[in-house]
């Protein structure tokens, strides 16, 4: 029976191996295929949001929380397109954005961040906040509580989101991502009611028309989500399908 049961652990180790080189590797296959298109990125400013304390994977800093503007240009592929300037929300919280013009690989959302990519799971959860918010997020008119509680949500699904366990994973006050007011009080009702909005809606059937959103990926930057504005069905074809993990769960 020992012999026996060690074989057993033995394959299953195997197995739980050959599952993560797999899994490894379909990550790195789908940034590479993404990542022939590129586009130009320059940080022009913040918008609407507000500082925030949080704290990530035990490192506490003061951050700004909102609306990012960067200027596109010189896309190509599916990018070509997106001449101009973008309202952006960011995914990772090691890096910094910059006025100095670089170039970005465009990549499906399960590839940001670089850091740590997030996967299907995660990056089908951001799917659908983007879809609930419907553009919201991106409006010049948008309160900075509605803003803050966006890009703090975007953060918190990136880094913390359980797609085994659903929404009652997501919380910004435990967990490896954290997030308070700077005075480290709690964020306010209005704040923490849209972040209720948006973590009520991971996971359940999409309702309304699935927006595409790109990421922008840089190995010395903040990395970037940008919205392809109006229709963008296109971008889907543009990248091989690599962005259909997002299309599910529509309602009937």
């Amino acid at each position: 029976m020992g012999r026996n049961a060690g074989i057993a652990a033995d394959q299953n180790k195997e197995l739980n191996m050959k599952k993560l080189m797999i899994g490894m590797v379909s990550i790195a296959a789908l940034a590479g295929a993404a990542g022939a298109d590129v586009v130009n990125v320059r940080f022009t400013g913040t918008a609407r949001g507000g500082n925030y304390g949080v704290v990530f994977n035990g490192s506490g800093m003061n951050v700004f929380a909102g609306q990012l503007k960067h200027t596109l240009s010189g896309g190509t592929g599916v990018a070509a397109g997106l001449s101009g300037e973008h309202t952006t929300f960011c995914t990772d919280l090691y890096q910094y954005v910059t006025s100095t013009t670089l170039t970005y690989d465009v990549v499906p959302l399960e590839a940001l961040p670089s850091s740590s990519p997030m996967g299907a799971g995660r990056a089908a959860a951001l799917l659908d906040i983007y879809t609930t918010a419907a553009g919201a997020q991106l409006s010049s008119s948008a309160s900075n509580d509605y803003a803050s509680a966006f890009q703090l949500a975007v953060w918190e699904i990136a880094t913390d989101y359980n797609p085994n366990v659903g929404p009652s994973s997501l919380n910004i006050s435990s967990g490896n991502f954290r997030a308070t007011k700077t005075d480290g009080s709690p964020v306010s009702s209005a704040v923490q009611g849209y972040l209720s909005t948006f973590f009520a809606v991971v996971g359940a059937p999409r309702t309304g028309s699935d927006p595409d959103i790109l990421g922008l990926r840089s190995g010395s930057n903040q990395d970037q989500l940008v919205q392809v504005p109006g229709p963008g069905s296109a971008v889907i074809a543009g990248l091989g399908g690599l962005l259909a993990v997002g299309r599910r769960r529509k309602a009937s």
